[in-house]
């Protein structure tokens, strides 16, 4: 007798509609391409991509030794090591995303709608939870590319302005307009000359696209997952109220011995609990495999994210302070960013807040079930079940004290007010 093997979401275009995971957008952003296992042609995307991600490697490089040369001018040096930041960023989530790829599409099955017997007998939370992933990823997925494509043509509409840049030896020097104005150990003269203005011009806009494309990636990931893993435990947790159920206590047949009803019902809610606790198994084995490979990533992003939402505040008011239009070149540019970062910071925080609710309120879906009017071996494997989930304590943080939640986002939203404050007064007063 032969089985035939599982088809999963990434290699059956039928299987759309019964996962979470938005394949149309996957296939869009390429995404599915990378991940696809059949006929090896992942390899091709794969290398592809760690072609494009060194040359934007050894941009950040440049930029790297640039620093010390914009040291004594603040503006410049804030946005610099914003775009370092951010580079080095995506690039780690990039190299992350490739060289596990096969595990996170095997962490995918997770999002399949009938992964729990639950979800396979009701799914309505899943289905809702798909709706509301699909909006806010297609929106990220707007902005992202927005935001690339008014950072890529700002040189085109700025070809005869310069950015004037304070040398470590106290004299300025006047650079025509670029993405990220790359430091090159030439002189201005030469910098200025179309044809070295045009080559650094286009390897900025590989660097800016592979930049967008590898948070793109990376990012559409983390937040399926986590919204299946929210889903996931809210299905399981919203069915546990078992002995609750009319049917649970079904009238015995009509020649049945007496006594034979509660024996039977009894007999159905353990195993009904088995099931659950099974399911809550299956989900907290992916949910642990999906940390151990994304934790050190997502620590850095919640830490290079919330630097960067602070010299972008910083940046865009001071562009403005500075004379600009609120809706000229050099504002629009860095106000978009900002809106970018802060919007992938605020999808972070808010999806890990709501997973470890979620998992939280595992124990009250046990709790909930007629457990009282239950044997003894109902309650001892209801305690044993209740005990366990109490003690998986794993959950993103950033320090042993600072949980990734919307109380984080909220924090990093009123320092960077108190930095920014500080900041700008201290340039007001110069």
């Amino acid at each position: 007798m032969t089985t035939t093997p599982r088809v999963t979401e990434l290699t059956a275009p039928a299987s759309e509609d019964l996962t979470i995971v938005d394949n149309r957008l996957f296939k869009a952003i390429c995404l599915h391409q990378i991940l696809d296992p059949t006929k090896g042609g992942n390899r091709y995307y794969r290398l592809a991509f760690m072609v494009v991600m060194w040359v934007s490697l050894s941009v950040q490089i440049i930029q790297l030794v640039g620093l010390y040369f914009a040291v004594n001018d603040l503006q410049r040096f804030a946005f610099t090591t914003t775009v370092i930041f951010n580079a080095l960023l995506c690039l780690s989530k990039g190299y992350v995303l490739v060289v596990n790829a096969d595990r996170l599409r095997a962490s995918l099955e997770v999002a399949r709608y009938e992964f729990t017997s639950c979800g396979a007998r009701n799914q309505r939370l899943v289905r809702r939870s798909r709706a509301v992933l699909s909006t806010i990823l297609r929106t990220f997925a707007v902005l992202s590319w927005v935001t690339c494509f008014i950072w890529a043509l700002t040189p085109l509409f700025a070809m005869d302005e310069y950015l004037q840049v304070t040398n470590a030896d106290g004299t300025v020097s006047r650079y025509r307009v670029t993405i990220y104005n790359v430091w090159l150990p030439v002189p201005a003269t030469v910098y200025n000359e179309t044809t070295v203005w045009s080559l650094v011009y286009a390897v900025e806009v590989i660097a800016c696209f592979v930049n967008v494309f590898s948070w793109l990636l990376f990012d559409s990931y983390v937040v399926t997952m986590c919204f299946t893993f929210n889903a996931q435990f809210r299905t399981v947790s919203a069915s546990t109220t078992i002995g609750h159920h009319s049917d649970s206590f079904r009238s015995p047949p009509p020649h049945a011995p007496e006594g034979t009803s509660d024996d039977n019902n009894t007999f159905n809610c353990y195993d009904e609990l088995i099931n659950r606790i099974k399911d809550n198994q299956s989900i907290i084995k992916i949910y642990d495999d999906f940390f151990e490979i994304l934790q050190p990533a997502i620590l850095f992003q919640i830490i290079g994210g919330s630097y960067s939402v602070i010299t972008l505040i910083f940046l865009t008011s001071l562009t403005y302070l500075m004379g600009f239009s609120i809706i000229s070149i050099p504002v629009l540019k860095v106000f978009f960013g900002f809106l970018s970062v802060t919007f992938e910071l605020f999808l972070y925080c808010y999806v890990f807040n709501h997973i470890e609710t979620e998992k939280c309120n595992m124990n009250f879906g046990l709790y909930s079930s007629n457990w009282t009017a239950m044997d003894l071996k109902f309650k001892k494997t209801l305690l044993f079940a209740m005990n366990t989930n109490s003690s998986h304590r794993r959950v993103m943080k950033v320090t042993p004290m600072s949980i990734i939640n919307l109380e984080m986002f909220a924090n990093v939203m009123n320092m960077s007010y108190s930095i920014v404050s500080v900041l700008l007064n201290s340039r007001v007063q110069k």
